[in-house]
């Protein structure tokens, strides 16, 4: 795909999440005024929960279905019969855990394991949608699956003001969703299901190293919620579930486009006008830190209005997280090419030091700044992250991009973002002056890279 084509597509998603994205933070408004802070925390718990579970219980197969459907070296009938079987093996592993830990009086988590079968199954649909290239279906999908959680955590706030309410709303938006999925498969006609061939062992190849770095990224989301459940409180929970609400959003882009990318890197054909990722990444750093720096001065002073709690610390803390989308920008390369060329290895090894580094920090910036640290320890484990990756891949002879423009444009992005309290409106206009005294992206071909390679 030409960087146009790659931009348009990611931009369909990207409207998509927006069209839902409305909906789903109108409804995250009426559970944060409905329910109290504490049961916005447990409301955060289950999100780790599943977060967590369907990273460690996915088994990669999500991302390997990208890229072997898009290399196109897979019959569509063996595929069908390959891929059910395993979510089905799953969906059978993940009911007995949920029966257990029911048993248990684990509730919350328990809820979390149930709403982890038909998430599955509508996320390897999604990625059977990406890999064809069917932005305007999955676009639908997404579009449907956010309208579904949405649609019944409102009605179930009318009969439960508690947490109950909005987590039994997203498991039931779930099983809705799978159900959707599989009635829309029907009407279009399944394949015939065929004996899977050889191919099966080169797809656990790329599965299984994605899994394990995938279930290491998920305990480092759960990290951050156990450690200020523990240390600061579910009060303080719940104030960092808004921050994170607020982060989602704006990361929604970069998912979309992480999405489009694997399959752009996995297909088996290149042409001389399809995008480089250099071109990618310059692109990246022009337009997803100003993103983040509008958002860090916007929201803040609209959000309040539509809240009848104190959560004033949810937006500082949203601000340093912002940081972390600079670093995104060229981390979202780095993992595509790394799965597409079957070394996500070094995605896994660089979740693990990331870990590591932010287990280190964490625990000592929670007690010592609150939310804030566990904000900053977030950055570190992200920074991290991007260094291990990229000295792991060119170690390993993978493609890697330098170092020198994320670290520049980490470096404009922080001195912008100082004018957080004082001059909020001048820290976008702070990042583009200090990116072209830095000589981030060559002025102007970032902005119009996108039309001259078309």
């Amino acid at each position: 795909m030409t960087l146009k084509e790659i931009l348009r597509y990611a931009g369909t998603l990207y409207g998509a999440n927006v069209a839902a994205s409305i909906v789903t933070f109108a409804v995250t408004i009426l559970v944060s005024r409905d329910i109290s802070r504490a049961d916005l925390g447990r409301y955060g718990l289950f999100q780790a929960y599943f977060l967590f579970g369907a990273y460690a219980s996915g088994l990669g197969l999500a991302p390997a279905t990208v890229k072997w459907v898009a290399s196109g070296a897979v019959d569509d009938g063996e595929f069908l019969a390959f891929i059910s079987l395993r979510l089905f093996a799953v969906a059978l592993m993940l009911y007995v855990a949920a029966a257990a830990a029911y048993a248990f009086q684990a509730r919350i988590l328990a809820a979390a394991l149930v709403a982890l079968p038909p998430y599955h199954v509508f996320n390897v649909a999604l990625s059977a949608a990406r890999a064809r290239l069917w932005r305007r279906r999955e676009a639908l999908l997404l579009v449907i699956a956010s309208l579904a959680t949405s649609a019944w955590i409102f009605a179930l706030l009318f009969l439960n003001h508690t947490d109950a309410a909005p987590i039994s709303g997203q498991v039931l938006g779930a099983y809705t969703t799978a159900f959707v999925v599989a009635l829309y498969a029907w009407r279009h006609g399944w394949p015939r299901p065929r004996s899977p061939g050889p191919w099966r062992r080169s797809f656990w190849a790329t599965a299984m190293p994605v899994f394990l770095g995938s279930s290491v990224f998920a305990v480092s989301e759960l990290a951050d919620r156990l450690v200020i459940e523990h240390i600061l409180g579910l009060a303080s929970l719940g104030v960092y579930v808004m921050a994170m609400t607020l982060f989602n959003i704006l990361t929604k882009p970069v998912h979309a486009l992480s999405r489009v990318l694997l399959s752009h890197f996995s297909q088996g054909r290149s042409a001389h006008t399809d995008a480089s990722a250099p071109d990618i990444v310059r692109v990246n750093l022009a337009v997803l830190p100003l993103m983040g720096l509008i958002a860090a001065a916007v929201l803040p002073r609209v959000i309040p209005m539509f809240l009848n709690r104190n959560y004033s610390l949810a937006f500082p803390v949203f601000a340093v997280l912002t940081v972390v989308i600079v670093i995104k920008a060229i981390e979202l390369v780095h993992s595509s090419l790394a799965v597409a060329h079957d070394s996500a290895g070094s995605n896994t090894r660089a979740q693990v030091a990331a870990l590591i580094a932010y287990a280190a920090v964490v625990v000592f910036l929670a007690q010592r700044f609150g939310l804030i640290g566990v904000a900053w320890a977030i950055v570190l484990r992200w920074a991290v992250l991007a260094m291990v990756q990229q000295a792991d891949m060119r170690r390993r002879g993978v493609a890697a991009l330098p170092a020198g423009p994320l670290v520049r444009s980490a470096g404009a992005y922080l001195v912008a973002l100082s004018f957080f309290t004082t001059a909020p409106w001048a820290m976008g206009i702070a990042y583009l002056v200090g990116g072209a005294a830095l000589r981030i992206w060559p002025a102007p071909r970032a902005w119009l890279v996108a039309v001259r390679r078309a």
